[in-house]
């Protein structure tokens, strides 16, 4: 057996290191597009990439009046050929979401806010936003 056999990179530096960097910016591509897209309507940004240890990280915090808005964003490029990126925000993934966003209003004091959770998905071209920004709550 091979090392590539257990799904390890063998060179340190290949396909899969690559892969997850182009994965990482087409990511943060489509997190500022969403960002800057709801700031264009009246959100402001709390957070970008809020980490909450065990349950993984909030793409983005906006609040818009009294409501904060948990957002996770799927950004795509390319033809959309594995479906929607809002199919891919399974059950367990939206838990995570819930419990990270009341890890934030605990951290925060905002305990008594409303709150929203929402997913967007964003079609990039060359790192820019291509076509409409879909956003549905979760």
């Amino acid at each position: 057996m091979t090392a590539s056999d257990h799904g390890q990179d063998p060179v340190g530096d290949g396909i899969k290191s690559i892969s997850r960097g182009l994965q990482k910016t087409r990511g943060d591509a489509g997190e500022l597009a969403v960002a800057h897209y709801l700031q264009a309507h009246g959100f402001s940004l709390l957070a970008h990439q809020y980490l909450v240890p065990r349950l993984g990280e909030i793409d983005l915090v906006m609040k818009k009046g009294s409501c904060l808005y948990f957002i996770e964003v799927k950004a795509r490029s390319g033809t959309p050929s594995y479906g929607s990126g809002l199919e891919q925000i399974t059950p367990k993934k939206i838990a995570k979401i819930r419990k990270a966003a009341l890890a934030y209003c605990q951290n925060t004091g905002n305990m008594n806010s409303q709150t929203r959770i929402l997913a967007a998905e964003v079609h990039l071209q060359n790192g820019e936003p291509s076509g409409d920004i879909r956003i549905v709550p979760i």
